[in-house]
């Protein structure tokens, strides 16, 4: 036995010195802009995907989205306060109709706010027509909701845009000499885990990840209101392999309404619009955060605890590196305003400089440096909280950064700009017991032969990416998250736990994971951040570099690509071996 634990710690070792050897792909690397005819014929072939234009307004990289529907194509895009006045006088004086964006059978949602729109948008010679959604009208605040101030779409006859020289007439005609399509982009730090061009994508800015130890997770709370829990067991299935195999994003509410994905039964309350995520201003926000997961929404809200738990989809650490991020310690409804004036409360919390009026249009970021404060003080203060304790208090209130707030640190959020992408950034899902098996086969049904690396979710393998929590309850799904993370860092307790869970020892279980908890309760995060953790991140490292290597590659249509996979594969396997 000492023999075998000697050879893998040197194994351990000489691994993790050779994964400073492997560096994943270069950020700054410059691709050409490619804006041909096979660009929009690509597109039409795609009708409803979407791929991102990158275009300089003023000298600053800026993201539009171009796509193909019903004849003709789409392009939009947010244009924050100051990048408004770029645009043409002309826009602004146009006609205006009240902003009316429609769900799916063809009927607006909601009607609210002025939007200013081209002069004869039924004019058959017009080869294109805008419409944008100003931040103010005639010197005073426009009255539409925050995620739609700054919209600006444009509906292109398909006939008309050809090529690049097309697109750039356009962006003229709104923008003036203000706007120049970008000839050279970095584009490993827009689409550095995906494997394709489609879809939305957010700037990777900075390091953030490597101040972090626990993954951020999302619960997956759609079918919180289905009681009946094999009903609700098949239903959170679909919805987990839906995100991963079909929609492969986690797209805000407002992103849904803006894609014409809005189901028509949908209504907005107005008599409540103050407690609403629109009516505060975050409805273009996806929620993560990070620990073991929220402690409600399992069940309606604040109703008794009765239904099986949701799934808890678990994110790779580098989503945090995302430019438009923001971070709030406790849930967003902790602040005592109602409506933007909760905004207004979590942007404060961003040690901005901003006041009045413009905190109540426009969500803050998080800067980098605040992340890399605020993320390892949210881990601390889990661990005082307890990682096993599964408490439904909503309001236990608590002290952060010397400040009081009211609600539950557990329920801390990450809250990420439009889309979390499932496909590209999930590396586990906790589901309820004895359902694993049929999760494995749903995935594999849906991906097989779908790519060359279809087994792969973010890395990895889909034999591994669900992961059976030990009891159907909120408890139990907290001590699996636990087992996790000890695998990381505490492999001889994460064994004894796992070997407890394979012979259904559900105390024996229980009682490990609540002593791992009271020690991280006495030491704080410092009590994951052993030897062990560095080698495993070494390790984790160089697969991921094997990994991205591998889909920059793969998207760029390199001939190497298979032999990428091969490698990535072996070292997959060869992690599998010395790690369990």
């Amino acid at each position: 036995m000492r023999n075998r634990a000697v050879t893998r710690f040197l194994l351990v070792f000489l691994l993790a010195f050779a994964a400073n050897l492997i560096a994943a792909p270069n950020l700054d690397r410059l691709f050409v802009q490619r804006l041909d005819e096979n660009f929009f014929s690509d597109l039409t072939g795609h009708a409803g995907s979407e791929r991102a234009i990158f275009v300089e307004l003023a000298g600053v990289e800026k993201v539009f989205y171009l796509r193909h529907t019903s004849g003709h194509f789409i392009l939009h895009t947010s244009l924050s306060e100051a990048e408004e006045k770029l645009l043409q006088p002309q826009v602004f004086t146009g006609k205006t109709a009240l902003f009316s964006p429609l769900k799916q059978n063809g009927e607006p949602l909601y009607e609210k706010g002025i939007a200013c729109i081209s002069e004869s948008p039924s004019d058959r010679n017009s080869q294109w027509q805008y419409l944008y959604v100003p931040f103010n009208i005639n010197g005073r605040i426009n009255d539409a909701f925050v995620s739609d101030l700054g919209y600006l779409k444009i509906n292109i006859d398909a006939a008309y845009l050809r090529s690049k020289s097309d697109l750039a007439a356009i962006l003229k005609g709104l923008f003036g000499n203000n706007a120049k399509i970008c000839r050279e982009v970095r584009l490993n730090r827009y689409y550095l885990f995906r494997d394709n061009y489609y879809g939305p994508v957010e700037l990777i800015k900075d390091r953030t990840s490597d101040n972090v130890i626990f993954p951020p997770v999302h619960k997956a709370t759609l079918n919180k209101s289905v009681s009946d829990w094999v009903e609700k067991s098949e239903k959170d299935r679909k919805l987990v392999i839906d995100l991963i195999a079909d929609e492969k994003h986690l797209y805000s509410q407002d992103m849904r309404l803006k894609l014409g994905m809005v189901p028509g039964f949908v209504k907005i309350n107005w008599q409540f619009l103050d407690n609403t995520d629109i009516g505060s201003g975050q409805n273009h926000l996806v929620f993560l955060s990070t620990g073991p997961g929220i402690n409600y929404f399992d069940n309606p809200w604040k109703q008794p605890e009765k239904n099986i738990p949701c799934p808890r989809l678990y994110f790779h650490k580098d989503i945090v590196n995302l430019e438009r991020i923001q971070l709030y310690p406790t849930y967003s409804i902790e602040p005592k305003e109602k409506g933007t004036g909760r905004l207004a409360a979590i942007n404060i919390f961003q040690q901005t400089s901003e006041q009045g009026a413009e905190l109540h249009k426009k969500v803050i970021w998080s800067s980098s440096e605040l992340k890399a404060s605020l993320l390892p003080a949210i881990e601390e203060s889990l661990c005082q909280y307890g990682l096993t304790n599964s408490s439904s208090d909503l309001e236990p209130g608590f002290v952060f950064k010397r400040c009081f707030f009211n609600g539950n640190v557990v329920n801390n959020e990450i809250r990420v700009y439009q889309t979390a992408a499932v496909r590209d950034y999930m590396t586990a899902a906790i589901v309820p017991p004895d359902s694993a098996k049929s999760y494995r086969q749903a995935y594999q049904s849906e991906m097989i032969n779908t790519c060359d690396h279809w087994e792969y979710n973010c890395g990895v393998h889909f034999s591994r990416l669900f992961v059976e929590a030990m009891e159907s309850t909120d408890r139990g799904f907290r001590e699996t998250w636990l087992m996790m993370l000890l695998k990381e860092s505490h492999p001889t307790l994460f064994r004894i736990m796992h070997r407890a869970r394979q012979h259904h020892k559900i105390r024996a279980f229980s009682k490990i994971a609540d002593k791992a908890s009271a020690l991280a309760q006495k030491q704080g995060r410092k009590f994951f951040l052993t030897p062990h953790f560095s080698h495993y991140q070494a390790l984790s490292n160089q697969k991921y570099g094997l990994w991205l290597e591998y889909l920059e590659s793969y998207r760029n249509g390199d001939k190497l690509a298979p032999q990428k996979f091969k490698r990535f594969t072996e070292f997959y396997r060869y992690l599998e071996k010395i790690c369990d």
